[in-house]
């Protein structure tokens, strides 16, 4: 465990909270989770994942507004510390009934191992309620992580996806007239090269 202290919930932080309605109404506790299992993991609206992406994803914090199948975040009385949004595979070549983990995102001010917990506990959530999914799925950026969170939740390397420049921009997809979409956030996550992590339900 790290002996990073984590600062106490700003509870003027309307954003990471989801009660708005209530929000001069809500017990606002003392102190702050100590480690990663005191914050529990459930779903949630989409709208409250997308903002938090917005704000803590490091790579690709521009997400549309939809569809998405499923949406969670991880709390401590009701503080949010990391979200997750999950769809079918991008990749149209994989099983679709396959869920893919598209963006995941914890706060800097999050317990040490938030993320594996929060892996960890969506998977029993999956395996309980959406079992014929048959496989979750998700991509390491190489560039910019090393894939530890999935390796901790004892998800499975399965496929590398190397390297390569796409251009996308006035080319229409394969038999189509329709355009490829551009890239939200930008051609450097586009192009890196990708590990595609794994774990069976």
């Amino acid at each position: 465990m790290s002996d990073r202290a984590v600062p106490a919930p700003d509870w003027n932080d309307a954003e990471r909270q989801l009660d708005l309605g209530l929000f001069d109404q809500v017990v606002h506790v003392d102190g702050s989770p100590s480690k990663a299992s005191e914050l529990v993991v459930e779903l949630c609206p989409v709208s409250h994942a997308r903002t938090l992406v917005t704000r803590w994803h490091s790579r690709l914090p521009k997400v549309q507004k939809g569809p998405w199948m499923h949406a969670f975040r991880a709390h401590w009385h009701g503080y949010t510390y990391g979200v997750a949004l999950w769809h079918n595979p991008s990749a149209r070549t994989l099983p679709q009934h396959w869920i893919e983990l598209r963006r995941m995102a914890v706060a800097p001010d999050a317990p040490h191992c938030t993320a594996s917990r929060m892996l960890g506990q969506m998977v029993r959530w999956f395996k309980q309620h959406r079992p014929e999914c048959e496989r979750l799925i998700s991509y390491q950026d190489e560039e910019v992580h090393t894939g530890t969170i999935y390796a901790a939740a004892n998800w499975e390397r399965a496929y590398y996806s190397k390297a390569r420049v796409r251009q996308r921009a006035g080319y229409a997809r394969p038999g189509t007239s329709r355009e490829y979409r551009t890239a939200l956030n930008g051609a450097a996550p586009d192009i890196a090269g990708k590990w595609r992590w794994e774990m069976a339900l």
